[in-house]
């Protein structure tokens, strides 16, 4: 029988043996590290998912309301007659202005309406030659539905002067485009002016009549002239209605004057640009 053998010899040999598989301290870091790094990315994973399904959640609930969340896309309204809709079939039309002489002094032009219903349409008038309107001579100002009938005026450019600018208007009448009269002449609209006298006009009244107004400096000083002429639409006219005039005496930076002068109607801007 064999002798026992020495424990301390014994403890040797075991910690010997066990010491070849025992890892390494970098290596149970590392292992550490791996096990946190997986922990990690269950979590984010998890936490995907729960705010997917939230998502989800509230997509449906509101298809069922008959809304979206704010993270939907919201579709592109289609364009109005405030815009450029001459033929009131809620599509955008244009509208240019072609010359019909050659020069600078030349005095006949056409406004060429293209409208996607009823097509293209040339209405010929007159305005001052472009040798007085630098740098294109008449053009388009823009388009507004002035009488609120559906359909947008188009506002034109026909002459201007070191401050102002005189605008004329087309207007779709009976499936024809017209230019619009009064008194039996083509409208005139003065915009702009100077510190002594301005101008301009309104179609953003409550019964959607055309208001022009302007003062001007009387002799006396701090005394101002002013008036207010109202129109209303009939067909491719405008018919007077009132034309009140009376004075303000005030500086010529009052607010009461501001009344009397600059373009409120839609989105027309106070001078045509160049």
């Amino acid at each position: 029988m064999n002798a026992p053998m020495d424990p301390d010899r014994l403890a040797r040999l075991m910690e010997d043996a066990v010491g070849a598989i025992r890892p390494r301290p970098e290596a149970l870091d590392k292992i550490r590290r791996g096990a946190r790094r997986r922990q990690f990315v269950r979590r984010a994973v998890t936490a995907a998912c729960a705010l997917a399904v939230v998502a989800g959640g509230a997509v449906a609930y509101a298809t069922v309301r008959g809304s979206a969340p704010t993270t939907a896309v919201t579709p592109t309204p289609r364009p109005t007659s405030q815009d450029s809709d001459v033929d009131g079939d809620g599509l955008p039309d244009s509208a240019h202005v072609v010359p019909l002489g050659k020069g600078d002094r030349n005095t006949k032009y056409l406004l060429v309406v293209r409208m996607t219903r009823l097509g293209i349409q040339k209405i010929p008038f007159t305005a001052a030659p472009s040798i007085k309107m630098p740098r294109t001579g008449p053009r388009v100002v823009g388009y507004v539905d002035a009488d609120s009938d559906g359909r947008a005026e188009i506002f034109v450019m026909v002459d201007s002067g070191a401050a102002t600018e005189f605008w004329t208007i087309f207007k779709l009448v009976n499936g024809h485009v017209r230019q619009v009269t009064t008194a039996g002449r083509p409208v005139r609209l003065s915009v702009g002016g100077s510190v002594m006298d301005n101008s301009g006009f309104s179609c953003d009244g409550p019964h959607a009549d055309l208001v022009t107004y302007g003062y001007g400096a009387k002799s006396k000083p701090k005394s101002w002239a002013v008036e207010r002429i109202t129109y209303r639409w009939e067909g491719s006219r405008l018919v007077l209605v009132s034309n009140r005039q009376h004075t303000i005496h005030a500086t010529g930076t009052s607010r009461r004057l501001a009344k009397y002068f600059g373009v409120r109607c839609g989105d027309l801007s106070q001078f045509a640009a160049p």
